[in-house]
């Protein structure tokens, strides 16, 4: 009996030293507010990087969101834009390049310098962040056929957030079958007249996880965001910028400490942000921060 206990042990510590320790996102608690890295930790690392999600992990941020994209031979790799250009040493499309060609490539940092780093894929991000961090994988849509198999086989379908603009049926027609496996999050753009009829449709035959909105410049898009928590959908919010967050950005967090109080009063309990370290001091001043778990 001390054996057994002994070994379940030595499993237990070994499973959290080699971050095997399963989270759940179905368990994250409603009461709470999310804290999500835009594009990993980019102001520590290369956006979209190895290193940019390890330092989301050390600073406690309970989700990281990455980009997809594809290689010539159906690898997928993490990347933001159309092309590498930007972020990278070389030019062109992800898809004129096979992994191994993709790989003689190096990642910028945010000053657009060379760093030694390489362009991941996404194997490569899952090794990291299995019991460590929850994913929302954007630009993902349509890779759900070679995405879903992996997280599949890793056992993470609880760990990772699919998001797309997608309507009801449009939504239903891709991911069918499978679509109670995974959680799914709707991208609903107020300021665009996108609103209530879109999160209705969803609200009356699917489950979602929560719906991401874009409120535009100023809060004259904003809905009650009350009503749709009580029906068991939670609230995201770009705080990145002011033209997706009502003018309520990150960056008003550097004069004002108590910026994200305006998250707080409206209801919002996901806040995707480029701050996350004075946006999770906010929230542990507030009692309203839980680690990943």
């Amino acid at each position: 009996m001390k054996i057994n206990r002994f070994i379940y042990i030595l499993l237990f510590i070994s499973g959290i030293v080699l971050g095997q320790n399963k989270i759940f996102l179905s368990k994250f608690p409603q009461d709470k507010i999310m804290v999500v890295a835009h594009r990993a930790d980019w102001r520590e690392a290369p956006e979209n990087s190895v290193m940019a999600v390890k330092k989301a992990i050390e600073k406690g941020i309970n989700m990281v969101e990455i980009d997809l994209a594809i290689t010539k031979d159906n690898v997928l790799i993490l990347m933001h834009d159309h092309t590498i250009d930007r972020t990278t040493t070389g030019k062109g499309k992800p898809s004129d390049y096979t992994l191994e060609e993709i790989k003689k490539f190096y990642l910028r940092d945010g000053l657009g310098v060379p760093t030694q780093m390489q362009i991941p894929t996404l194997e490569e991000i899952l090794d990291v962040t299995k019991g460590r961090v929850f994913i929302n994988l954007d630009k993902a849509f349509d890779y759900f056929d070679l995405v879903y198999p992996v997280l599949k086989k890793r056992d993470l379908l609880d760990e990772v957030l699919f998001k797309g603009t997608a309507t009801y049926e449009e939504f239903n027609k891709k991911y069918g079958a499978m679509k109670n496996e995974i959680h799914y999050m709707p991208i609903i753009r107020l300021a665009a007249n996108e609103g209530l009829s879109k999160i209705n449709n969803y609200l009356n035959h699917y489950k979602v996880y929560g719906f991401e909105l874009t409120l535009g410049p100023d809060e004259s898009h904003l809905i009650n965001f009350k009503e749709i928590q009580g029906r068991g959908a939670r609230i995201w919010v770009n705080s990145l910028w002011p033209q997706q967050s009502a003018g309520h950005n990150d960056d008003l967090v550097l004069e004002n400490p108590d910026a994200y109080e305006w998250y707080v009063k409206k209801n919002i309990n996901i806040i995707q942000t480029d701050r996350p370290k004075e946006l999770i001091d906010f929230l542990k001043k507030k009692n309203l921060y839980s680690p990943v778990k």
